[in-house]
């Protein structure tokens, strides 16, 4: 183990937040496959009660040793807006996977960064150039050719995922306005919390008891989840963001492979086809992003020219 670890360390920073991602990838894609494997059984809302309960239960021994305060946090309200938008994204994930097939449904959710550069653009006001408009643009035309709305009519379960990625989108723009004052531990607990809070109601409303297997998958939704997400900030925290980033379309196939093990589900074509075109939309949003930032590092790092009196 010890080797491993050490042969690991060795690999190049960008390497080793590469296969963080991909490791990552294919938890979420377990994830996604016990959550649709749930919905047979409960509803959306109660997987997601459930998920945010185990979750807080996991918390449990870190708030009492101290590790996490949150009653000590002096951004409530950012908590509380982050949190219930993060919910509703939750909630209709959910039911995205139990109404699409897995590789659909993770297809879908790739369009989330095509939403985030049009709220960059409308919410914060940022500017946002011909290139990246073009991009985001086509990658909208991507999402028509998998939906094919004019096909057999908009599926209602693509409404729910574009719904999904559309909030998902909002929920990371709340996040980084916590991540400048909030540790991400803090962020996890509160988030915890308040979602467990927020679906008391509707899980109690829409409540069936599900078997000993609905249980352990409940269990293992709420355990996959987090170690997902662990898994995705070891990633970005070893790797620079546009060498690692791509990496995380890999869970495409890995949805393809689990969905027809598990459920003979395989896509058809167009799902390929606008796919490819949101997946390379969106690696070039990321490449014109990261091309920016380093600019504007360039441009802070420039020493300021002092005119001869």
């Amino acid at each position: 183990m010890q080797f491993a670890t050490g042969a690991f360390g060795r690999l190049p920073p960008n390497v080793q937040g590469a296969l963080w991602l991909v490791a990552g990838g294919f938890i979420f894609t377990t994830n996604g496959a016990m959550i649709r494997t749930l919905s047979f059984e409960i509803e959306g809302v109660q997987t997601a009660f459930f998920r945010g309960f185990f979750s807080v239960v996991f918390l449990i021994p870190m708030i009492a040793s101290g590790k996490v305060k949150p009653w000590t946090s002096k951004h409530l309200q950012g908590h509380f807006w982050r949190t219930s938008m993060g919910t509703v994204s939750m909630v209709l994930g959910f039911y995205a996977l139990a109404m699409l097939p897995l590789a659909d449904a993770t297809a879908l959710a790739f369009s989330q960064p095509l939403f985030s550069v049009v709220l960059a653009a409308v919410v914060l006001g940022e500017k946002v150039r011909w290139r990246r408009w073009t991009a985001t643009i086509v990658g909208f035309v991507g999402v028509l050719v998998m939906v094919r709305p004019g096909s057999q009519g908009l599926q209602p379960g693509a409404i729910v995922a574009l719904c999904n990625a559309m909030s998902v989108a909002v929920s990371i723009l709340l996040v980084r306005r916590l991540s400048a004052t909030e540790t991400p531990l803090m962020i996890l607990t509160q988030f915890a919390l308040f979602s467990t809070l927020f679906l008391i109601g509707p899980a109690i409303w829409f409540w069936k008891w599900p078997s000993a297997f609905g249980w352990a998958l409940a269990v293992g939704v709420a355990i996959s989840a987090t170690m997902g997400q662990y898994f995705w900030v070891q990633a970005f925290a070893h790797g620079e963001m546009s060498a690692v980033a791509p990496f995380d379309y890999l869970r495409l196939p890995f949805a393809v492979f689990v969905g027809w093990m598990l459920w003979g589900d395989m896509p058809v074509i167009w799902t390929y086809v606008g796919a490819s075109i949101v997946i390379a939309s969106a690696l070039y949003i990321a490449y014109r992003e990261a091309t920016l930032a380093r600019e504007r590092r360039a441009l802070a790092a420039r020493p300021a020219v002092v005119k001869a009196p």
